[in-house]
């Protein structure tokens, strides 16, 4: 590899005043590793569906409405924070049931614990724009300790996802470093405003948006993500997702780690039209049984910022029909948890198959001996959301030089 490769362990911009532009270096890639660590969801799978339904503008379900609105158990325990390493070498964590991955970044050299976002295409923070109230056990970006800090005037920005939740603020650009990837310039959404869904999940200090600019919600122009910034840098225009269920995993910037997956890697071609990485997905099989077709298959869109796997009726009702006890809910599905559950078998694209070990379609325990499936409807949404159930069993190859998605089982 030509230049210097670092790497570091884990997961905008273009301004009216300031064009972001990478610290130059020599081409390079970056890898932020995940580990896993105790915490408590916060309302369970109910807030799950509600997250997601929210964040792509669905109309929520009364009774999902209602459960969230029951259930507020509080995240628990301090953030981890970034080590100080030259190399890069970071923790990040995976919440319980895998709900989120966190990942360590350096944002005007303050750290700061983030989600990393293929589903939207913001980069925002905590701030000390907040009430103090709201910031409590989390770590919040102060602009006026950075001497790189530039506010961006007249900027706004406002996000509607969350359980119930929503963000909001001013813009700025600062120096942002993600395991020794630094981008100047780069614009940093501060949030004024937060839903306490957000105050509640004290694990996460904002997120890190890696859909495409074209869905960037600060006006009145819109921000390159940090990815598109500094793609150019990188030994190869990638970044790959190798999420594991409760054990490390990794995010990384600019090579594809072979020794982490078998068999070649099937790419299929995104429609990015949307802002998504987004892929047709119109076959499926359960365990041992024979492809059936979806004929009114909706898009699919690879969300690692979305725990569950939301698809078609027609899937979630075939596969959920195979399970003795599952309850199709208008809240969400639930299972007896000693029920062994069969493999699911996804098309990604037109030629891959990927492999949903049954294991993984047990999302959580939701008590009593019941519990929460890690396939959930779409409601008749006019698409399918694929959530960190499906990329805990793949290797995953985001590609923006190709506008692709690449494929494989995890070794």
């Amino acid at each position: 590899m030509r230049g210097i490769r670092l790497y570091f362990f884990f997961a905008i911009c273009f301004s009216s005043a300031v064009v972001a532009a990478p610290t130059k270096m020599g081409k390079r890639s970056f890898k932020i590793q995940t580990r896993r660590i105790s915490a408590r969801s916060i309302g369970g799978g109910a807030a799950e569906l509600d997250k997601v339904y929210r964040k792509y503008g669905w109309e929520v379900p009364a009774a999902v409405s209602s459960k969230v609105s029951t259930h507020q158990s509080l995240a628990l325990g301090d953030p981890v924070k970034p080590d100080d390493d030259e190399e890069g070498d970071v923790p990040a964590t995976p919440e319980e049931g895998d709900a989120s991955f966190l990942s360590p970044i350096s944002v005007g050299g303050q750290p700061l614990m983030m989600n990393f976002d293929t589903g939207s295409s913001d980069l925002w923070v905590f701030s000390t724009s907040l009430p103090e109230q709201q910031t409590r056990g989390h770590s919040v970006y102060d602009p006026s300790k950075s001497s790189t800090f530039k506010p961006l005037e007249g900027a706004s920005w406002s996000i509607t996802y969350g359980d119930k939740s929503f963000a909001r603020g001013k813009v700025g650009t600062d120096m942002v470093d993600i395991g020794g990837a630094k981008v100047e310039g780069q614009a940093v959404e501060l949030a004024t405003t937060v839903s306490d869904s957000f105050v509640q999940d004290v694990k996460s200090d904002g997120l890190v948006g890696l859909g495409f600019g074209s869905i960037n919600t600060v006006k009145p122009q819109q921000q390159k993500t940090f990815f598109e910034n500094v793609q150019d840098t990188l030994d190869k225009p990638v970044f790959t997702a190798n999420l594991r269920h409760h054990e490390l995993g990794s995010y990384e910037f600019g090579r594809i780690d072979e020794s982490q997956f078998d068999g070649p890697i099937t790419y299929t071609p995104i429609d990015s039209s949307r802002g998504w990485w987004q892929v047709e997905s119109k076959s499926f099989a359960i365990g041992d049984g024979e492809t059936q077709s979806n004929p009114d298959a909706t898009p699919a869109i690879m969300d690692t910022g979305t725990t569950l796997i939301l698809a078609d009726d027609a899937v979630v009702k075939a596969y959920w029909s195979q399970v003795k006890g599952a309850k199709l809910d208008d809240d969400g599905i639930t299972f007896p948890c000693n029920t062994k559950l069969p493999d699911f078998h996804i098309a990604l694209g037109p030629s891959y198959m990927a492999t949903v070990p049954g294991e993984l379609m047990n999302w959580q325990r939701v008590g009593r001996g019941v519990c929460f499936g890690g396939m959930q409807s779409n409601n008749g949404s006019p698409m399918q959301i694929y959530g960190d159930v499906l990329f805990k069993s793949q290797f995953t190859v985001f590609d923006g030089g190709n506008q692709s998605v690449g494929f494989a089982p995890h070794k």
